[in-house]
């Protein structure tokens, strides 16, 4: 690796998701796995692996990233658009990134995923707040059970909702409107945890499907082959594959729990939004950073090519905060503490100069694959 002026960290376990950052999806290869926080300032640092494999990560600001690469504009717009955000989480950066691709900075294959998903999102999100106020009419008059069940929105099912409100608002403690708010917050919240029972066809459950099924297939290509594996990157990547996905189902659950009672999590929502909100946010902060590991494995085609996806994914693993426990009630293992298996290389050749180009390309079109 080529020296930089930047001081290295020492290794530090961080004790919320919000101190580990937010996984940033850049395109640019000596920026895979870096994470973006707010600074003591109050703005936007990034957290960088160190290029080399070895512990300590760099903490730098958008101008000290030139010290280690040369950003693309992709990169720049990117970054330049989390400046603007009134806050860091992974459902504000996920909007972002869209949005930047949305723009073609990742190339026009990107541009028109970023679309789809938009479209899908939006889909979903209708239909989950659709969803959501039946559930609310069906538990607080039985009688509209025999109501609507597709999402066409009809005025008399809107009539009775707005009726339902404003009878039930005065034992809630505020008005119809703040009621109306607050499902639509609900609404956005857990569109992508699933409103409905078992429902798969929700972002963060698909997204665990994903996890499980890379598992799967790396412990099938591990014992197909003994040669397979390098130093055992390849059982690192699926125990911490294994781990977080019960760690996100165990969440999930814990979301689909709480929105199966409509108006109990409707009082949550009054009394305190923004805890209420965050039982469906937190399958995001435990999931973060995961699709792109994914993806990598997803996209590699033969063994040499797997070998080779096992060395990036190693070293983009999560490292996953205390704060989980709180959330799960589940001990962290010493392997997600610290998941690295540490892959030190004496050049970074193979992601500067002309090699680079390459690796961007296959980062657009990973960003192209993602939801």
């Amino acid at each position: 690796m080529q020296t930089t002026a930047l001081p290295l960290t020492e290794f530090h376990h961080p004790a919320t998701f919000q101190s580990r950052g937010v996984a940033v999806p850049f395109t640019t290869p000596l920026l895979a796995g870096a994470r973006v926080r707010l600074g003591s300032k109050n703005a936007p640092e990034l957290v960088i692996p160190n290029p080399s494999g070895g512990r300590g990560v760099y903490i730098v600001q958008w101008t000290g990233v030139r010290a280690l690469c040369n950003p693309g504009v992709h990169d720049t717009m990117l970054f330049r658009r989390l400046t603007e955000l009134d806050r860091i989480d992974p459902v504000s950066l996920r909007q972002a990134a869209l949005g930047i691709a949305l723009q073609g900075f990742a190339g026009t294959e990107a541009a028109a995923a970023a679309a789809l998903t938009q479209a899908a999102d939006h889909s979903r999100g209708l239909r989950a707040h659709f969803q959501l106020l039946t559930a609310l009419l069906n538990q607080i008059d039985p009688a509209s059970r025999n109501g609507p069940v597709s999402i066409e929105r009809t005025a008399e099912f809107d009539r009775r909702a707005s009726a339902t409100l404003n009878r039930i608002a005065p034992g809630f403690g505020c008005t119809a409107m703040h009621l109306a708010t607050g499902l639509d917050a609900l609404g956005d919240s857990f569109a992508p945890v699933g409103i409905v029972p078992d429902e798969r066809d929700a972002r963060i459950p698909r997204l665990l499907a994903k996890l499980d099924d890379t598992r799967a297939d790396i412990t099938f290509w591990l014992g197909a082959g003994p040669d397979n594996d390098i130093g055992g990157l390849g059982g690192t990547v699926a125990k911490a594959l294994a781990e977080t996905h019960a760690l996100g189902l165990t969440l999930l659950t814990a979301a689909r729990t709480a929105v199966a009672d409509p108006s109990g999590l409707l009082k949550r929502w009054v009394a305190n939004p923004l805890e209420t909100v965050a039982l469906a946010t937190r399958c995001d902060w435990v999931l973060d950073g995961w699709e792109g590991i994914c993806l990598l494995w997803q996209r590699a085609g033969d063994d040499a090519n797997r070998r080779a996806a096992l060395l990036e994914m190693a070293q983009m693993l999560p490292v996953m905060p205390r704060e989980v426990t709180e959330w799960t009630n589940r001990p962290i293992s010493e392997a997600m503490m610290d998941p690295v298996p540490r892959v030190i290389s004496q050049n970074d050749d193979w992601r500067r100069g002309a090699a680079a180009f390459t690796l961007i390309q296959r980062n657009e079109a990973l960003r192209a694959m993602s939801e």
